[in-house]
This record gives structure tokens, sequence and C-alpha cells, in this order.
């Protein structure tokens, strides 16, 4: 809008999301050039920052991709924007409308199927209610129906890769072996679709509870 043109390198699993990103700037009519998808691996994104076209580059991801981003651009003296992992707690307190922080809960922890940086990944809750809150939250994510993503009724659709779901599952595990304690789901699915059951954990730490 103010002069500058952009190039996207996406998540090398979802190319056809960032296709189809550059035909929407197309059809709004933007120059030719002016926003373009790059099909590239990560191994060539130190080559477009070495290159005195590129002014600056922001990303959204991991913070091992964010701190070799800033590393190639920081030799460069070239701005960042780096947007990175997180996990921002989802907090209830005893005065909470308990149904709709559950029902709230439950859309922030699945949202694109949990496959979203900003989903809730911590749940601190009031030990008053944290019964109560526990009990309908496990409820929930087990009245979730799982199916095709395309289907109204389809609560829960299928993580984007095999290796996304079996790095979940190691995940799980994981945690069970360092004690956390395993309310709901947490297995794979047999069949077509990566699809893995929604999980729920409850730590033993004597000051708050993550889910």
């Amino acid at each position: 809008m103010a002069g500058n043109v952009g190039l996207l390198k996406h998540a090398s699993n979802v190319p056809q999301c960032a296709l189809a990103i550059a035909e929407i700037f197309e059809r709004a009519g933007f120059p030719e050039g002016a926003f373009q998808t790059l099909l590239i691996g990560s191994e060539q994104v130190q080559t477009l920052i070495d290159d005195e076209r590129i002014q600056a580059a922001t990303l959204t991801g991991s913070e091992l991709a964010g701190a070799s981003l800033a590393a190639a651009a920081g030799k460069q003296i070239k701005k960042t924007v780096l947007e990175l992992g997180g996990s921002d707690p989802f907090i209830v307190l005893e005065s909470a409308d308990l149904a709709a922080a559950v029902a709230t809960a439950t859309n922030a922890r699945l949202q694109n199927n949990g496959q979203s940086c900003i989903a809730a990944k911590r749940f601190i809750v009031s030990e008053r209610i944290f019964e109560r809150f526990e009990q309908q939250l496990v409820a929930q994510f087990e009245q979730l129906t799982l199916g095709d993503p395309l289907e109204k009724t389809t609560d829960l659709g299928p993580l984007a890769t095999v290796k996304i779901r079996d790095e979940l599952h190691q995940q799980v595990q994981q945690l069970i072996a360092q004690g956390a304690r395993l309310l709901t789901g947490g297995q794979s699915l047999e069949g077509p679709g990566n699809f893995y059951c929604a999980d729920y954990f409850e730590s033993d730490s004597p000051e708050r509870h993550d889910g």
C-alpha cells in the first residue's frame, strides 16, 4: 500500500495456502509482482536475506526459526519483526461464569484443530472452582465430534500431517512419563486422516493446575 512489495515463504507443509494468498492479491488488482509466494525450503532463506533488495523480514513461527532469521538479518543490519511461539495462560477466577469459561476454553484450545499459535495451552484455575471446571471441560472434550472438517457437524478435524500427529503423541507420552495425569483422549485414531483425540492433563503442582 505504501510502495513496498512482499515475498511470502510459507510453511512448507501448506503450499496451497501460500498460493491462495498470492492469488487474492492478484484478484484484488495489485500490480504484477507486488506480492509473490516463494515455494522454497528454509535453507534458501539466507540467500534472500543477503539480497540487497530485501529491506526487512518478519516471521511467525518457532523460537528456533526466529533466532535463525534474526541472526541472518542482523548480519545485514536489516529490521525484523518476530512473532514466536508462546504459552499464555488461560486464567479462570472463581467469579467467572463457569459455563461460559468452559465453552470458551474448549474453543480456544482446539481452534484450527489445535494447530494455532494463539490457541490456549495452559489453564490456571482458582482452587475453589477447579474440580468443577475440570469435570466440565473434560466432558466438553469428550462430546466433540471428530470427522471431515468440511462437514458442519464436525467439531475436530485431522491434523495437517502424519509427522505432526506423531510428534504430538510423543509429547503426550513424555508428559505422562514426567508425572502428568491424562484425563481424556491422548491417542491416534485408526483409518484415513491424521486424527488425534483431544487430550487434557492435570499437573500435580500444589499451586496451579495446567491443562
